[in-house]
């Protein structure tokens, strides 16, 4: 019988691969089940009638690190919670910021092709991800289940969204650069069905300077010139946008 993700049904067994009865998931939050994980990755295709799989949440601190450069794979982690920082570290010590993972991103997928990840992610505010063990993803007695199915579709859109943010450092000039990277953010805070007009960036400017590949004080420079033009107030790290279709111009 096939179902949509929206009407499945959150009833949950014992499974092997877990090692943890049902019931545990009533009295304790370190577990989500797979309708809780369709949900947070918004996969809006058609899946069978969904399994009773448990998956472990994993909590962090900001600041502690979620998945490291050369850490064997151990699974995929869906964003329950909370904000992250990717970047990759280049033979001489520099780090590049390469995405801002928040609910519902996916981590861990560059881990799949060598079984060793190979980004560095940490947690800029208090995290809860959903562990999705690899030995459950890729086991033979797994093979073409809707688990899989669903991992390979987050993948896709993961791999889509990069490349579609990358268009944010083609322009030479930086105030457009910041321009579109906020427009992002908003789009991002509104598919949360949080306010796309007023929220508060988890990351520093550096971290956002280093994502954009301009300087700090250039960063600052353009937020401060996005006020000037009555588009955006800026109050630390929280940014109210005035007007949505001028920030849309300017980014254009």
């Amino acid at each position: 019988m096939m179902m949509n993700v929206q009407t499945a049904s959150a009833s949950a067994r014992w499974h092997p691969s877990f090692g943890q009865p049902a019931l545990k998931l009533e009295r304790d939050e370190r577990w989500s089940d797979f309708s809780e994980v369709l949900s947070l990755l918004n996969f809006d295709g058609q899946v069978q009638e969904v399994n009773a799989s448990l998956f472990r949440r994993r909590r962090l601190k900001a600041g502690q690190s979620a998945l490291s450069m050369g850490q064997s794979f151990q699974g995929l982690y869906v964003v329950r919670l909370g904000a992250l920082k990717t970047s990759l570290t280049d033979v001489d010590g520099v780090e590049h910021v390469v995405a801002f993972p928040m609910k519902g991103d996916l981590l861990g997928s560059d881990g799949i092709c060598r079984g060793r990840y190979l980004s560095e992610v940490v947690a800029l505010t208090d995290c809860d991800l959903i562990r999705i063990p690899s030995e459950t993803l890729f086991s033979p007695e797994h093979s073409g289940l809707d688990l899989e199915r669903v991992a390979y579709w987050a993948i896709s859109r993961e791999i889509f969204q990069e490349q579609t943010v990358g268009t944010l450092t083609y322009s030479p000039k930086s105030e457009v650069r910041v321009a579109r990277f906020l427009r992002v953010q908003s789009e991002r805070f509104a598919a949360q069905g949080c306010s796309p007009n007023q929220f508060i960036l988890p990351m520093t400017r550096r971290d956002i300077g280093n994502y954009l590949n301009v300087t700090l004080e250039t960063v600052s420079r353009a937020l401060s010139s996005l006020s000037r033009h009555g588009i955006i107030a800026v109050e630390r790290r929280e940014i109210k946008i005035l007007s949505q279709a001028a920030l849309r111009d300017f980014g254009s």
